[in-house]
């Protein structure tokens, strides 16, 4: 039995929407369902006498005819500057689906993890080396990368290292610091950057529910080859990640210019996907110390190393040296794609961001490229940077090179449709046998006059017994699902006021 939810959480929806509908109120937008992600049966009530009931049982049913069990559904939405993105799951599929051509910003990981002074904490005096042994059970256990129960105040500007009482309210650390147990003493180097978008707003409370089903399945969290080169895969700076694939007719852009012309005159062309390499992933981040989903792609060519980088300084080079004469120490300015028209050429980056918000000065959201890599800060001040205080700064935004189709789904079971195997009807019994039972009779014989004039008979005809046994080729346990942890109260969403800002900095 996959499911605990009550039916009359069901009912408390149905009626609930029907009194939302008659007086004209806003209906709980944080969970269209109520509470209750099976809520497409909430009217079904099978009673002991239906024939169903042996095949579904009694009362509200949980699964099908075939006993493979019902999944649940989640509808969402987040959104920035009043541009909306809709997230659903149904039968463990998840997607995503937004603008199109929505604009992108290339940063890069650095091998470093930012970790910020707990509440409380008595922390390291200023000047003191984070890095030094003497130092490791403070930096255990007084500094965390993301503090919930802090909230806004978690974070602190770079100008804010020193606190009045001397204690350094945050430091840097590289991947392989002995804090992170070994778990990435063996990882690929980080020389990848990647392409990203903001999706939501902090907590992002009207696709919570959604999102945390999603990262809980099977096939969240797994990240691919140029993810880890990506840098995803770190915990500590990403929290939850779920790869995505594009839908068919979606696509990824690139600003190659007019040509002969300045940059301020812009075309955009689709990537070739077959002459590139790239993964797409939904990403939770926190940013400002407060959760956020962003949309990042990262990109490498078989034919060229436009795309890798990886300071030739600092610890986390240090901790690479062994790789370090196979690594590219020059960042390219303008990376070359491969084009679906055969071609292939530099990307153009703009002096501006958000090329579906010409007036961002409207509302005091920037609209300026950063033009650089970094902690975004107080942007839109020009110190601000073009993302996380983990980035490396040579590494320039290219602001809009990349536009990117938001047309996702992902498979939460990290099973493909096209196998063979997979929601095969014997799922639900465990076995390669399954005997139907029919009303027998003998099918098929004919009765149109025209045939029975000239004698026809049907050779498909059949007298069908009361039970047929098929064998399949194989049998594959059914299609469940994870049930997500509940969130504590530090956790609970904090569903916004209006606002039009992508990444607001807290007053």
């Amino acid at each position: 039995m996959n499911r605990t939810f009550t039916g009359s959480i069901s009912v408390l929806a149905l009626t609930a929407a029907a009194h939302f509908a008659a007086a004209d109120e806003m209906p709980n937008l944080t969970d269209l369902t109520l509470g209750d992600p099976f809520f497409y049966t909430a009217d079904q009530d099978v009673a002991e006498d239906d024939g169903q009931s042996k095949l579904v049982g009694t009362g509200r049913p949980d699964r099908t005819h075939s006993r493979i069990p019902h999944l649940p559904v989640y509808m969402g939405y987040m959104n920035t500057n009043y541009t909306y993105r809709f997230v659903t799951v149904a039968e463990q599929v998840f997607t995503m689906i937004g603008e199109g051509k929505h604009g992108v910003w290339r940063v890069q990981e650095s091998g470093m993890v930012r970790e910020y002074l707990r509440p409380g904490a008595e922390g390291l005096p200023e000047g003191a080396d984070p890095l030094a042994p003497e130092n490791l059970e403070i930096v255990r256990r007084d500094y965390a990368s993301f503090l919930p129960e802090a909230g806004w105040d978690g974070y602190r500007y770079p100008d804010q290292q020193v606190d009045e009482a001397g204690r350094l309210t945050f430091i840097d650390l590289p991947i392989t610091h002995e804090k992170y147990e070994g778990r990435y003493d063996d990882h690929e180097p980080i020389d990848l950057a990647n392409y990203y978008c903001t999706m939501s707003g902090p907590d992002y409370p009207y696709a919570q529910a959604a999102l945390d089903f999603a990262f809980a399945q099977p096939g969240a969290n797994q990240v691919g080859p140029l993810g880890k080169r990506a840098g995803f895969d770190i915990k500590e700076n990403y929290t939850r990640v779920l790869r995505l694939d594009h839908m068919p007719d979606a696509r990824s852009w690139v600003n190659i210019g007019q040509p002969g012309k300045d940059e301020l005159h812009v075309n955009w062309q689709a990537i070739d996907p077959e002459r590139m390499e790239a993964e797409y992933y939904l990403l939770e981040r926190p940013f400002f110390n407060k959760p956020y989903i962003f949309l990042a792609a990262v990109f490498d060519s078989p034919d060229n190393d436009d795309f890798r980088y990886v300071r030739p300084d600092g610890p986390y080079w240090e901790s690479i040296a062994e790789s370090a004469e196979s690594l590219k120490t020059e960042v390219t300015r303008a990376p070359r794609f491969h084009l679906e028209n055969g071609e292939t050429a530099e990307a153009v980056g703009l002096p501006l961001y958000g090329v579906h918000h010409p007036d961002r000065a409207a509302f005091g959201g920037g609209g300026a490229c950063p033009l650089k890599g970094g902690d975004w800060a107080r942007y839109p001040e020009t110190s601000g940077g073009s993302g996380w205080p983990t980035q490396y700064e040579e590494v320039t935004p290219l602001c809009d090179a990349v536009l990117i189709d938001i047309k996702f789904y992902a498979n939460l079971d990290g099973r493909d449709w096209n196998d063979p195997n997979k929601y095969l009807a014997n799922a639900g019994a465990g076995s390669t046998t399954v005997t139907y039972k029919v009303e027998p009779g003998e099918y098929g014989v004919f009765t149109d006059p025209y045939n029975v004039a000239r004698g026809a008979t049907n050779p498909d005809s059949m007298d069908v017994p009361s039970e047929i046994t098929l064998t399949y080729p194989t049998v594959e346990e059914a299609v469940t699902f994870n049930r997500p942890a509940p969130r504590d109260d530090q956790q609970a969403a904090m569903v916004p006021a209006p606002s039009t800002s992508c990444r607001p900095i807290p007053g």
